[in-house]
């Protein structure tokens, strides 16, 4: 079950196919041959953090590259692609699930040495309001540099772009001193009170668990 990449008209063509099946393409969205560029769902896929293959088709993904690749394609000192982090969210019975990045499964497959944070909040302030949601964000980090590496959450209409969030550290390869120091802006009806907010409050408890340690 699933999917594969057709790549049928690039084989024809010329162009190299990787060790996934998909389109070999560098980190500007090249292909093998002169001045061809290919992305999206047909091209592979390297982890931003192990540079591995992998198979993840999201229209987001395909999106990011369209960007680097028009850029490069006109010579407008487009920057290369970092990988996937591989960031998407959905909803299940009313409940709103995200991740970004790096789960703690696949961190210790992988050998990664991690540190987590976990915080739990509501969406809203006070939680009293109306509507307000359990809300809980997890972060992972890097335990040597502090750097985040991925990252979930659970909660109402905000998960989604909580998430966002997450995944623009991990690319931003933020430490879990810098989101401890971020400026958000906070709504009562709109956020969680800016003194719980859970995603500085799950980077505050790894920042004490590597540098109290």
């Amino acid at each position: 079950m699933g999917y594969r990449p057709n790549v049928e008209l690039a084989k024809k063509a010329g162009v190299q196919i990787g060790e996934s099946g998909a389109i070999a393409v560098d980190a500007y969205m090249r292909t093998s041959v002169p001045d061809v560029f290919a992305v999206g769902d047909c091209v592979e896929k390297r982890h931003f953090l192990t540079g591995k293959p992998m198979a993840l088709m999201l229209a987001s993904i395909a999106v990011s590259e369209a960007r680097v690749a028009g850029m490069n394609l006109y010579e407008l000192k487009g920057r290369p692609h970092l990988g996937v982090i591989g960031i998407f969210s959905t909803v299940v019975g009313g409940v709103g699930f995200g991740t970004a990045g790096v789960t703690e499964k696949f961190a210790r497959r992988e050998g990664l040495d991690i540190v987590t944070g976990v915080f739990e909040t509501v969406d809203k302030h006070p939680g009293k309001l109306p509507d307000a949601h359990r809300l809980v964000v997890k972060l992972i980090a890097d335990r040597e540099t502090g750097i985040i590496i991925g990252g979930q959450v659970m909660g109402g209409s905000s998960a989604g772009e909580l998430t966002n969030l997450i995944g623009f550290a991990i690319q931003g390869r933020l430490t879990v001193q810098e989101v401890f120091s971020l400026q958000v802006g906070t709504h009562p009806l709109l956020t969680a009170s800016p003194i719980v907010y859970p995603i500085i409050r799950a980077a505050d408890i790894i920042k004490r668990k590597i540098y109290s340690g």
